[in-house]
């Protein structure tokens, strides 16, 4: 048995680098504790104290020296940096095209990624109310290297409430300025690689390209977040960055303790219009209209710890003088999931189990499409800052049936590739 373990983490190896460790050591140089000290089993998943560290604007301090100043200068006596490398084996299940000249291959005849991710982090206190966390990406395309997520919190303490603002954009979405979820509401704020598992927020497409401001208050019990936001680097027909911050990003959640379990019951709301200014959308018709409801509850079964992530949400149809964001059919696009994690053993091994019931908001055969799916996964780590992963996802419903909107099961009526009726990512991720 030990010998069969050893060769499924050689094989792992071989393959690939995953998104859930994603601890960020620069951070624990600065405050001198563990990743485990702010994680709860793994990467993006926030303990107490890791909320609070986040809620502080990432400005806590630990055996790290500070250099001190006129006109509040306070900065680490080291600059906190970490470097990410992560590689990825990935497969669909879908079939290719018939093209001899192979320029139809894609992920369904299997693709290795090295590197998949490989960034340059720089992250931490700036002063004494000002954090920052930067990633610079520094692998993929000639030309495409650059800064890929950036905030900087400011943040202020009002008896035992913090309130903040906080400047970002990025790829992951309006939900990445300030959220202390592990639901997927965010693309950073995903528990395995296979986000489309389980996460509503990855499946109304709220994981867009983003710039904007969160305005959040928070303490151990809540945090409300208020969020102007723009998308950016648009797929459109003409192309384009939104210029104005027109979308509205809402975000507010209750968070008890409830007998040494943390809880977090919470709601997302999207409106206004996020597109605004990019010349190929038309402002009058345009909207964001999202609503997604979320929970989570962390604590320990048998001695082994469980999280359980859950999410509900909705973006309403198409109409002549209504076009939304988030949904391109005419039936509202709807979808439930789940996620369970669970550590079989404690801080070395855990497995995953998710599970995702949708409705795509395409009418097909008079009836709102189905658009269904569950996710297998498992997490091995080596060390807190090395882990690998395996996530295996299989979809169902009426939208992969022949005359769907996917057509998965007819690869006959693609021109380009199709995704199948499957995912499968081999992961492995290491952080320093």
């Amino acid at each position: 048995m030990k010998k069969s373990v050893l060769y499924l983490a050689g094989a792992l190896t071989v393959f690939s680098f995953a998104q859930e460790a994603l601890a960020i050591p620069a951070f624990a140089r600065q405050t001198g504790m563990a990743c485990s000290a702010c994680h709860f089993q793994s990467f993006p998943i926030l303990t107490k104290f890791g909320k609070a560290f986040k809620m502080g604007g990432f400005t806590m301090m630990g055996a790290e020296g500070k250099v001190e100043g006129e006109q509040g200068l306070s900065i680490p006596d080291t600059l906190n940096m970490a470097v990410v490398l992560k590689a990825r084996y990935k497969k669909t299940g879908g079939t290719d095209t018939a093209d001899a000249a192979n320029t139809n291959l894609s992920t369904n005849s299997g693709r290795i990624d090295l590197p998949d991710e490989f960034a340059l982090f720089a992250a931490g206190r700036v002063s004494e109310n000002i954090g920052a966390l930067i990633e610079i990406s520094i692998a993929g395309a000639p030309g495409n290297a650059g800064v890929a997520n950036f905030k900087v919190p400011f943040v202020f303490d009002i008896n035992d409430t913090k309130l903040g603002m906080v400047p970002f954009s990025g790829d992951a979405g309006a939900a990445y300025g300030f959220d202390l979820f592990a639901t997927g509401s965010n693309t950073t704020g995903r528990v395995i690689e296979n986000a489309e598992g389980y996460s509503v927020a990855k499946y109304l497409g709220t994981h867009t390209p983003v710039s904007g401001v969160a305005f959040f208050v928070a303490n151990d019990d809540f945090h409300v977040n208020v969020t102007p936001w723009a998308q950016g680097d648009q797929v459109t027909a003409g192309g384009g960055t939104a210029t104005k911050l027109g979308g509205n990003y809402l975000r507010a959640a209750w968070t008890p303790s409830v007998a040494d379990w943390d809880i977090g019951v919470g709601v997302q709301n999207f409106s206004g219009n996020s597109q605004k200014g990019i010349a190929t959308i038309d402002p009058t018709t345009t909207r964001d209209s999202a609503t997604i409801f979320d929970a989570q509850a962390q604590g320990a079964v048998a001695d082994m710890p469980l999280g359980i992530y859950a999410s509900f949400g909705s973006a309403s149809g198409q109409t002549a003088g209504a076009v939304n964001t988030f949904n391109g059919g005419t039936e509202t696009r709807s979808a439930f999931g789940i996620l369970a994690d669970l550590g079989v053993i404690p801080e070395r091994l855990g497995v995953q189990f998710g599970l995702i019931q949708a409705k795509t908001g395409t009418l097909l055969n008079g009836s709102n499409e189905t658009d269904n799916a569950f996710t297998l996964g498992a997490r091995y780590k080596f060390r807190q800052n090395v882990n690998m992963g395996i996530a295996y996802t299989k979809f169902s419903g009426t939208a992969y049936d022949a005359g769907g909107s996917l057509d998965a099961t007819v690869p006959s009526t693609f021109t380009t590739p199709n995704t199948g009726t499957s995912l499968l990512n081999l992961t492995l991720i290491a952080a320093f």
